[in-house]
């Protein structure tokens, strides 16, 4: 009796998670189109830096999983980027749906979710130059998890990679979110071992870099939070010896909307902590800058008529990209 009745909560057990399973499979589509939508309706409204379309191709649906692949096109290139009309960035999306996605129980996650993704950067004649760097590794991976309730979070992973005289270590980002959106969006994340060559004989290194923000957005329109990015550990090295040291160097970002009013006060800080010159110590510093009742659509605008007009520019002077004084 006790068999069958154990027999009957498993297959029970079963068919709610199959069905949960069938369910969420058959919204991936659907959320992918919306999201779609929303990009290239933002692109309409001239609120992309550059002229990008957003596409899939390639949607397979299966009971467990889906896949697909994401496309980025840039209908007229980006000639400060040295972007080509019509050539795009692609990523592959793996996704396993819920209500309990197979890789999440895996790392002991068993809180039930929309789905599980995994997003890869595809190697194509844009991204080359990407994987070259990260030595043929994929430069970065990442990992989404969607909830019932619409938050997301994203562990990005970042490969050691050489651009030039530009080098860094291994690195993960996580981004956490509500409502599906950038309006509430928590990240922290670390970088190691970063090199800027400047010379054969002079380079500056950084033991790590450390991003800590929390940010929202207000009524759409007004961004407020805080964020801290940190270079710790820094020595400024001259034919291989260290010239000085800066324990951290460290800029943060501080955003208060005026209360009652469609205002937001801004404060820059930048702080120089411990800097140290052979034996000598030359102390720490700091600098702010405060901005107060700043219009955040008025700034908007600004932007998106900025980089429309050197979106003409450049598409009438292609020459111009490869000159930082005119830009």
């Amino acid at each position: 009796m006790i068999r069958k009745s154990a027999t009957g909560v498993i297959v029970a057990l079963a068919v709610i998670w199959g069905g949960g399973i069938w369910y969420t499979g058959t919204q991936i589509q659907p959320g992918v189109e919306k999201f779609i939508k929303d990009f290239n309706d933002a692109k309409k409204k001239g609120e992309h830096a550059y002229d990008m379309t957003l596409s899939y191709k390639n949607f397979d649906k299966g009971f467990f999983n889906s896949h697909f692949q994401m496309q980025i096109s840039f209908d007229n290139g980006a000639p400060d980027l040295n972007i080509k009309p019509g050539q795009k960035v692609a990523f592959d999306v793996d996704v396993e749906h819920g209500p309990l996605p197979i890789t999440m129980l895996m790392h002991g996650n068993v809180i039930p979710a929309l789905a599980a993704a995994k997003v890869n950067l595809v190697n194509n004649e844009l991204t080359q130059p990407l994987f070259i760097a990260a030595k043929n590794k994929s430069p970065v991976e990442a990992t989404l998890r969607f909830a019932f309730g619409g938050s997301f979070s994203t562990t990005l992973d970042v490969a050691p990679a050489e651009y030039g005289k530009f080098s860094f270590g291994e690195g993960q980002f996580t981004f956490n979110g509500d409502g599906s959106s950038l309006s509430n969006l928590d990240i922290e994340g670390k970088v190691e071992d970063i090199v800027l060559q400047l010379s054969p004989m002079n380079k500056v290194t950084a033991k790590s870099f450390t991003i800590d923000s929390l940010t929202r957005l207000e009524e759409k329109k007004f961004p407020v939070g805080e964020s801290e990015s940190k270079f710790n550990q820094v020595n400024i090295i001259n034919q291989g010896e260290d010239v000085a040291q800066i324990d951290a160097f460290v800029a943060k970002t501080r955003l208060d909307r005026v209360k009652d009013k469609d205002y937001i006060n801004v404060n820059l800080t930048y702080e120089l902590d411990k800097l140290t010159k052979g034996n000598q110590q030359l102390g720490s510093g700091e600098w702010s800058l405060i901005a107060e009742s700043i219009d955040p659509s008025a700034v908007r605008q600004f932007i998106i008529q900025y980089n429309i007009a050197m979106q003409k520019q450049l598409a009438a002077h292609p020459e111009l990209a490869n000159d930082e004084v005119a830009l």
